[in-house]
């Protein structure tokens, strides 16, 4: 586990072990249409927007969504987002497969977002505590 401090680019999250908690909560939205979305800065939260089969869905702290309004079809809130410390090649193998099954063996639910330089886990809220007890136990190898 990393006892290190958070990543200061990262301002305004709390580090618990490998992952950084970011504060705000999360939804996942379906959307009739692609949304604007915020500016990326250096510490600003991960935003993830996937187009598919008529219909987009965004990934975004709930303030993001409910700017949206009425462009929102249907949503989930309450979810929190943990973005996983640490830089792993995409061609890596197994590091989602191993948080998700400490996640699923905790009975945890999670969405998983990857990025180009990032792997991000989504985990009910209520489930944060838990989430976080299970994922400590994960050995990941760099």
């Amino acid at each position: 586990m990393s006892s290190g401090p958070p990543n200061p680019s990262r301002r305004g999250m709390e580090a618990r072990g490998r992952f950084t908690l970011w504060p705000p909560r999360y939804g996942v939205a379906a959307l009739a249409t692609f949304p604007p979305l915020p500016d990326p800065d250096a510490g600003s939260p991960p935003v993830m927007v996937v187009q598919e089969a008529g219909e987009i869905t965004l990934v975004a702290p709930e303030e993001v969504l409910s700017a949206l309004g009425s462009k929102v079809l249907r949503r989930s809130q309450g979810w929190r987002a943990l973005t996983l410390d640490g830089v792993f090649p995409p061609e890596a193998v197994g590091v989602l497969a191993a948080l998700t099954r400490a996640l699923a063996e905790a009975r945890v639910p999670v969405m998983a977002f990857s990025s180009f330089r990032a792997d991000h886990l989504l985990v009910p809220e209520g489930h944060l505590g838990r989430a976080l007890a299970a994922l400590a136990q994960v050995t990941l190898a760099t």
